[in-house]
């Protein structure tokens, strides 16, 4: 089998843990093969110490303090020594812009490259290389940009990233992946999340590359980001941000007290998802220290039934309570299912006459399904659809004589299942072997990547994806329409947004559900940083 040789473009022996996290990756594979570092050290004048640069080093110090209680991200600023996992090293002198952004190489350098006889070259430096290195390799050499400090500093609710091959010309090349994620908090923790799920992103490509053997091709222009990511803040700009991180911080604090903390409920509509009516809550009981969201409603026997998250706050564990709508009233049966792990998002489907319920069990590592043994609180595990993945919210629906399944998956472990969307197919819903869409993930949006629901209206069909803000996990709601879907192709079209204007008070709403004649839509109320 041939391998594809990869050579990683540093600056130092000494790298950050993203770039030993890929050389580990490589040297575990046996169609990659990362055989060298190609060091060119650069060592600047050190500047005399800006005012600004201590005071945004102080900053950072408290990030620091505060990523210790981010378990995935805690080692964000680890160092790790490359020589011990990469043997072979070619050294070559950068010759760098005034700017200090870029890098070229001389002529006698970049043929020491070439002879190397590389597949691919990865830069992973500080600087972007030009010139001739950009040819010194089969296939090119690619970078990842991502954002981090001002996507937070602006408060915007998405920072991305992008995997580039690069060409001459500043902002110049292809782009063979980009993606989006929830702008969290602060700067450290918001690097450290794209920075986890770019490098996962990296490693999907890889594999792409050592399977064809070509880099994959994207007939998408290179899209500019909206903010330089290499400016460093001025000193204004840091003492702005260290007031806005204190804001945040406090927000944080104060929401951790049970009367400030977020509270989710659910609306009901008699009528469609799409009628211009208000929304009212119906009557419910529910003690203090609980809260419904998911809603999936379920018609028999002319009676609704709605299917929910019932979140102990006290345990931070869900379960799946059964609810039915008597009028006005909301009536609770009781506890339908529970494990001991937090379920959510009780999906319902029907398959040759039997009920089956799919919740989110990401916290087992599986994929379920139950079966209804006695309507509407007996359920007994039925199948294990996937084994040893963490993913949320997943949706089931026959197409074109094939079963789909549509489901975030958090391959980077950075807890985060809110934007890279994948779909899967099969011969039947209950099946234990689902064969991946090549288009995979289908989707890595912050804006639509999450599942909230489906709609199955005669032959349309109707996906619900929850939109992100700004460090806010259910913001608000669109409604794509999935045009085609086969095992070549999946397309979908934004049809309707859903905003959480319906109801004074509320700040999100992540989820909806409709049987045509009575919709239910969760909501959430309470503190937020954004």
């Amino acid at each position: 089998m041939k391998t594809l040789d990869v050579g990683l473009l540093v600056d130092s022996v000494r790298s950050d843990k993203y770039v030993a996290e890929l050389a580990l990756w490589g040297k575990s594979r046996p169609d990659i093969n990362i055989s060298h570092l190609i060091l060119h050290p650069y060592r600047r004048r050190q500047p005399r110490l800006l005012l600004s640069r201590a005071v945004f080093q102080g900053i950072l110090w408290v990030e620091r303090m505060l990523l210790r209680w981010s378990e995935p991200h805690k080692d964000h600023y680890a160092v790790r020594d490359l020589t011990k996992i990469v043997g072979r090293i070619v050294q070559i002198r950068p010759i760098v812009s005034s700017s200090g952004h870029e890098c070229r190489f001389a002529d006698e350098d970049v043929e020491k490259i070439k002879a190397l006889d590389l597949d691919l070259l990865i830069s992973c430096g500080a600087r972007i290389p030009r010139g001739a290195i950009l040819g010194a390799s089969r296939l090119g050499v690619i970078a990842c940009f991502h954002g981090g400090f001002w996507e937070c500093y602006h408060r915007q609710p998405q920072t991305g990233f992008v995997i580039r091959r690069l060409r001459e010309g500043a902002g110049a090349g292809d782009d063979l992946a980009r993606g989006s994620f929830r702008t969290r908090f602060y700067c450290s923790l918001n690097k450290a999340n794209v920075y986890k799920k770019s490098v996962t992103h990296l490693k999907y490509l890889l594999k792409t590359v050592a399977s064809s053997g070509e880099l994959p091709s994207n007939e998408r222009a290179p899209q500019p980001y909206p903010s330089d990511p290499c400016r460093a803040p001025d000193l204004l700009e840091c003492l702005v941000y260290a007031c806005k991180l204190l804001k945040r911080i406090s927000i944080k604090a104060a929401a951790r007290m049970p009367m400030l903390r977020e509270r989710f409920g659910i609306s009901v509509l008699r009528g469609k998802w799409d009628q211009s009516m208000s929304w009212r809550i119906a009557a419910a009981s529910l003690s203090r220290g609980r809260y419904w969201a998911d809603p999936f409603l379920h018609t028999r026997g002319g009676r609704t039934f709605c299917f929910v998250e019932d979140l102990v706050q006290k345990t931070e564990k869900g379960h799946i309570t059964a609810l039915e709508f008597i009028g006005a009233r909301i009536v609770e049966h009781g506890v339908a299912l529970q494990e001991p792990f937090h379920l959510s998002f009780p999906f319902l489907f029907e398959y040759r006459g039997e009920l089956y319920m799919c919740p989110e069990s990401c916290a087992s590592r599986q994929i379920r399904v139950y079966r209804c043994t006695e309507f509407p609180l007996k359920w007994k595990l039925e199948k294990t659809l996937m084994d040893g993945v963490s993913a949320a919210d997943t949706l089931l629906f026959a197409k074109g004589g094939r079963w789909w399944m549509l489901t975030s998956i958090d391959e980077s472990e950075a807890g985060d299942h809110c934007s890279e969307l994948y779909l899967f197919s099969a011969d039947s819903p209950l099946s234990t072997t689902w064969v991946p869409h090549r288009q995979n993930p289908i989707l890595v949006d912050s804006i639509g990547g999450r599942n909230g629901g489906l709609i199955i209206d005669g032959e349309r069909l109707l996906r619900l994806g929850q939109c992100q803000g700004f460090d806010q996990y259910g913001q608000s709601l669109r409604v794509y329409e999935i045009k085609e879907v086969s095992q070549s192709r999946y397309a979908e079209e934004l049809v309707a947004e859903i905003k959480p204007d319906f109801r004074k008070g509320i700040v999100g709403t992540h989820h909806l559900s409709t049987d045509g004649r009575t919709t239910v839509i969760d909501h959430v109320s309470g503190y937020s940083t954004a």
